[in-house]
């Protein structure tokens, strides 16, 4: 049977269409029905929920996995990892869109927010180290949005590689980088907040020359918010967040609470919240510079903050400067996707495996050889 209201080829059940919940037994009461039909729709709405291998976009994007948002991005709509057969199985990130209840309130229709949604995003998407916008379209009532997959690891990732801290310079350049998208997001009209700026968030190219972040708001954050951030699990948010007021601020404040992170070892999420003790007393090779940035930035009023990205950028431009040059510093081996790595990193993988494949062909010798002389033996 077709739905006039999601338009597609659907079975009923109970006078319902299985889909959108389209009421057809109201059709049989005059055209006064219909249109009061089209005009209000069901609160109740049947849905089918997106799955793994779910294609949408006319056959074009096949869904392969569910991806983690940011809680203040869960009420935005559901992100999937998916593959674009059109395009030899590019991956790329689909993200439903579900616009909140205050924006539905406006006058604009839902083509017209999607439209404006979209120019942002594509004007953001301008930036290298912002993914860009592929694709956007409608099906069966709901809006997506297909994002540029940026390819990389997470800093998340490379910290528990690490196990511990990772190298200062290695981190101040990770942060230079970031303060320069900070830079970019204050420069727009409104001033652009991410919200959520963390080591999950922070995409780190495989050769470790481009810093990125992912998971772009679709929304602005509402204020004030109706259900706080507990301030017992604040993590990277600044103060102002967990009192729903969020500002740019509030993203420097995170990138250096991540900042703290990388160069002590020492998660937010492990310690009281917004409690940084001095970075020199959890890591003594933490130079006094960058603690003295981290103190700043980390306080808990505003105003003694850095009023700008730039200002942090200008202090780590100065501490990288001020690094020995002869410190070399190179990206840990990315061995999660070997065919990126380098030609040094391949003959290190090579070298290791050689060595791996004589210990084990030796171990194997030796255990024939025991066996052999206790069978003697007996």
């Amino acid at each position: 049977m077709y739905c006039p209201r999601c338009q597609t080829m659907r079975e009923t059940l109970r006078g319902r269409c299985v889909q959108c919940g389209y009421d057809f037994t109201k059709t049989s009461s005059g055209s006064s029905s219909v249109t009061r039909e089209y005009a209000t729709p069901m609160r109740a709405a049947v849905r089918y929920p997106t799955t793994r291998g779910d294609v949408l976009g006319n056959g074009r994007y096949r869904l392969m996995g569910q991806i983690s948002l940011p809680e203040n991005q869960q009420r935005y709509g559901a992100a999937w990892s998916a593959t674009d057969v059109q395009a030899s199985s590019l991956r790329v990130i689909v993200r439903e869109v579900q616009i909140p209840q205050e924006v539905r309130e406006t006058s604009r229709s839902q083509e017209q927010v999607l439209t404006m949604l979209v120019q942002r995003l594509r004007q953001l998407g301008q930036h290298p180290g912002l993914p860009h916008v592929l694709d956007y379209f409608t099906e069966q009532g709901t809006a997506y949005l297909v994002f540029q997959n940026i390819e990389g690891e997470s800093l998340a990732s490379l910290l528990t590689q690490q196990r511990g801290a990772l190298p200062e310079r290695m981190a101040a350049e990770y942060a230079w980088h970031l303060c320069g998208i900070l830079s970019f997001f204050a420069s727009q009209q409104p001033p652009f907040i991410h919200g959520s700026i963390n080591p999950d968030t922070i995409i780190i190219a495989y050769e470790g020359k481009q810093v990125s972040l992912i998971h772009l708001p679709l929304f602005p954050p509402k204020e004030p918010v109706t259900a706080p951030v507990d301030t017992k699990q604040a993590g990277y948010y600044a103060p102002e967040q967990t009192r729903g007021a969020s500002s740019p601020s509030s993203d420097l404040y995170s990138l250096a609470a991540t900042l703290y992170h990388a160069v002590t070892g020492c998660s937010p999420l492990e310690h009281m919240a917004f409690f940084y003790p001095p970075a020199r007393r959890l890591n003594p090779a933490v130079t006094p510079g960058m603690e003295m940035l981290l103190a700043r930035q980390l306080r808990l009023s505003v105003p003694q903050r850095f009023a700008h990205p730039s200002e942090m950028q200008k202090e780590l431009s100065a501490l990288l400067t001020s690094y020995p040059d002869a410190e070399e510093l190179e990206l840990p081996v990315l061995f999660s996707d070997p065919l990126r790595l380098n030609a040094s990193q391949r003959r290190m993988v090579s070298q290791n495996t050689g060595l791996l494949n004589i210990g084990v062909f030796a171990a194997v010798i030796l255990l024939l050889l025991i066996g052999v002389l206790f069978a003697v033996l007996r």
